[in-house]
């Protein structure tokens, strides 16, 4: 599945100054503009991926099976899963966060811990260095229980192009280690600030 957020337009003044000669240039722009994903000018390590925001500049693949709902908002975009008895919906949300003067990734790391231990139930299983392509990351795995049951939850933090983004990806706890795999691909694919 590929999806892309393209925001390419061409206009037209005249339909009929359109001359022979450049009939070639316009059919050739066309076929490139319908090709699957719009990766026209995006980084090769990007152009491939599964999901492109061309808005807040990041990619990630999508998991087979998964379907895709983009927003408007902090968070653009949520990746859900199929529903199981064990991991619920599985989804993974992208919120990117305005870079303020300069934001470190430990910057934006620490807030958002200290966010996330004010939740009912928290508790940080593992945290550790990561990467998203060339950029440094950190990601954090940890329960918390702000809804009526226990969720199962990894972020993976980046800061880059002057923007912070958080991939969440969460699950019911005893149907997280089934997910692990796209999570992972998801994390490990992810793109940002080209």
């Amino acid at each position: 599945m590929r999806i892309a957020n393209c925001g390419l337009r061409i206009e037209r003044r005249d339909p009929i100054a359109v001359s022979a000669a450049a009939l070639p240039l316009v059919a050739a722009l066309a076929f490139a503009l319908a090709l699957p994903g719009c990766s026209v000018g995006l980084p090769p390590d990007v152009a491939d991926l599964g999901y492109v925001n061309r808005d807040q500049r990041f990619a990630l693949d999508v998991p087979a099976g998964w379907a895709v709902r983009e927003m408007t908002g902090t968070t653009p975009v949520i990746l859900s899963g199929p529903e199981s008895a064990g991991a619920g919906r599985p989804n993974i949300n992208v919120t990117v966060v305005p870079s303020c003067d300069g934001m470190t990734l430990e910057d934006l790391v620490q807030t958002s811990r200290k966010g996330l231990a004010r939740l009912p139930g928290f508790r940080l299983d593992s945290e550790g260095e990561a990467a998203a392509g060339r950029h440094r990351a950190w990601t954090a795995t940890f329960e918390e229980s702000s809804s009526d049951r226990a969720v199962r939850q990894r972020q993976l933090y980046v800061v880059a192009g002057g923007r912070g983004y958080i991939a969440t990806a969460a699950s019911l706890p005893e149907g997280f280690a089934a997910q692990e795999p796209a999570f992972d691909a998801c994390f490990r694919s992810f793109r940002a600030g080209w």
